[in-house]
């Protein structure tokens, strides 16, 4: 992984190994995983992101862990979780050759569902919150895989290197991110030219008890305000992606796009 990231101090460096460290060729500093978890966030998030810690992390996790327990929530989305469950698979499934990075990871629930974590590597697990982190680098050490690497990373400030990402997954994340635009931008400008965009989020689009649960969440910060899914396929194209199939159903969006240049006089454009 040293040849896909880059400190977070300085945006031009390279990594090289030291040991058990990874060193930036620039300004020297040195990071070393703790616990598993590699972290790489630099001085913060500025956007005002709120990930799950402590209490609510083990809620989280505990619900999204199965799909049987997904369905606690399914009502007030519109959701049907199965088939929810199976678009997703047959996405992650076509992910072919790697380096894949998944943000935000959370628990990693389909880990045990599909094989492609372990087929098709080497991925990051990225996210912003320690709790979960460290909760998934526990699940990944008794399910036996290896060749991973956990990452503490900021959305808005990538830590990876231009174009290095054949495959970037960012399932039930998008609506937590407050500056979707800078989001976008980072995907971009992380994945490779022929790379793919796995991306599933919460719209604005359900019910109105779904957006009951939306406007709840964004209480304490842990949702960002709603976008539609119209909202979403726009500001996505306007960053250079084009959205090759997608899935709605209720509060839901799921879709997979590609890499294609920005259109002219558009780029960065929120």
């Amino acid at each position: 992984m040293a040849a896909v990231l880059r400190c977070p101090a300085c945006p031009g460096s390279e990594f090289r190994m030291a040991a058990a460290d990874l060193v930036c060729t620039c300004c020297e500093r040195r990071y070393r995983p703790r616990h598993g978890v590699l972290d790489l966030a630099g001085t913060g998030n500025a956007a005002g992101d709120r990930p799950y810690e402590g209490f609510w992390a083990t809620v989280y996790g505990w619900v999204m862990d199965r799909p049987g327990r997904q369905r606690l929530d399914a009502w007030l989305l519109g959701l049907d979780v199965r088939r929810y469950y199976r678009e997703v698979i047959a996405r992650l499934e076509g992910c072919g050759a790697g380096p894949h990075l998944e943000l935000p990871c959370g628990n990693l629930p389909f880990l045990e569902l599909t094989e492609a974590y372990r087929a098709g590597g080497p991925w990051i697990f990225a996210d912003l919150s320690s709790a979960m982190l460290g909760k998934l680098a526990r699940k990944l050490d008794a399910d036996g895989a290896d060749g991973q690497v956990l990452l503490r990373a900021d959305a808005c400030s990538l830590p990876v290197r231009d174009g290095r990402l054949r495959t970037i997954v960012s399932l039930f994340g998008l609506h937590c991110f407050h500056d979707k635009a800078a989001v976008f931008a980072e995907l971009r400008r992380c994945l490779h030219p022929e790379g793919k965009l796995v991306l599933s989020t919460l719209t604005a689009d359900g019910s109105a008890l779904s957006r009951g649960y939306h406007r709840l969440n964004q209480l304490d910060g842990t949702f960002a305000p709603a976008a539609t899914a119209a909202e979403i396929v726009a500001s996505a194209r306007r960053h250079g992606f084009e959205i090759e199939d997608e899935f709605r159903q209720g509060s839901v969006f799921l879709c997979t796009a590609s890499p294609r240049a920005p259109e002219h006089g558009k780029e960065n454009t929120a």
